[in-house]
């Protein structure tokens, strides 16, 4: 992308992001009753954003350790880890109506392990959505760790000298090679799905100055919010996998077809700033 590029996305993404904060504001006011009671899982660097969106809303929302916390006090609570998702598994008896499904251990594990989910969803009938893997793939590919967040482990390979030097990982049963998509845009679709349909999602695209970004490791120059034109094919691999709850799909596309990279089965952080619109649909379900 050249700078005029950028800077027209960036102006639109701006323009986008004010747009659907005021519409869903405008929105959520129109409904009858009051707000929610809601409980989220505290997080350094997460909580303060959505926090000061929240404000705006009528719903009473308080930040704190699930563990510690009564959760039956609340009429929803967001767990925003996987180490939270794991103890509200233990307790799904004191959150049987939380509105967010709490998806089930076996989904969530396959999830984070990002080598298994791809060869699951190869043995589902996906694999033509899966970049491939293997040790047969060409330049560039991509060394990630099977069980990893934002990146931190992963490194694109261009070359044979850089192939060598990574030989310890490539080695690694830990990690696995698979196909790099190249470009400069990615996307994240953050999905609330719950009996067997997609309640609601948005969509975020990234952009970035460089055609071999890791997102989470890599700044994206604009972040611009939309409209996912995936949504039967992700609503096809969640009942798939037997999920339910929120998620976010990251993906890139090629030859106008979108290749996942993985499924975070948990809150995703570019959420924090828009959640708050989530909650209108459960707001509604209890107004009626």
């Amino acid at each position: 992308m050249n700078g005029v590029s950028i800077r027209l996305k960036q102006w639109h993404a701006q323009l986008a992001s004010k747009a659907f904060i005021a519409t869903e504001l405008a929105r959520a006011y129109a409904l009858p009753g009051g707000g929610m009671r809601i409980l989220i899982s505290d997080r350094d660097g997460w909580t303060d954003v959505m926090r000061r969106k929240f404000r705006l809303t009528r719903h009473a929302v308080t930040f704190g350790d699930l563990t510690r916390a009564s959760l039956e006090d609340y009429d929803l609570v967001v767990p925003l880890t996987i180490e939270d998702l794991k103890f509200l598994d233990t307790v799904r008896d004191r959150i049987a109506d939380n509105p967010i499904p709490i998806p089930s251990m076996q989904s969530v594990l396959l999830c984070d392990d990002k080598q298994q989910f791809n060869q699951v969803l190869v043995r589902k009938g996906f694999g033509e959505y899966i970049p491939r893997t293997g040790s047969q793939i060409g330049y560039p590919y991509i060394l990630k760790k099977s069980i990893d967040e934002a990146g931190q482990h992963s490194h694109i390979v261009v070359d044979k000298a850089q192939e060598e030097g990574l030989s310890d990982k490539r080695t690694d049963p830990d990690y696995f090679a698979q196909d790099f998509v190249v470009g400069p845009v990615e996307y994240a679709t953050h999905v609330l799905f719950k009996d067997g349909r997609v309640v609601f999602s948005l969509n975020i695209e990234y952009g970035f100055d460089t055609d071999t970004p890791i997102k989470g490791r890599n700044s994206p120059s604009y972040r611009l919010l939309g409209h996912c034109p995936h949504q039967e094919l992700f609503a096809a691999v969640l009942s798939a996998i037997g999920f339910e709850g929120l998620c976010c799909f990251n993906y890139k596309i090629r030859d106008n077809r979108p290749l996942l990279l993985e499924i975070n089965p948990r809150f995703g952080r570019s959420l924090c700033g828009y959640f708050f619109a989530y909650i209108r649909h459960f707001a509604r379900e209890r107004a009626l």
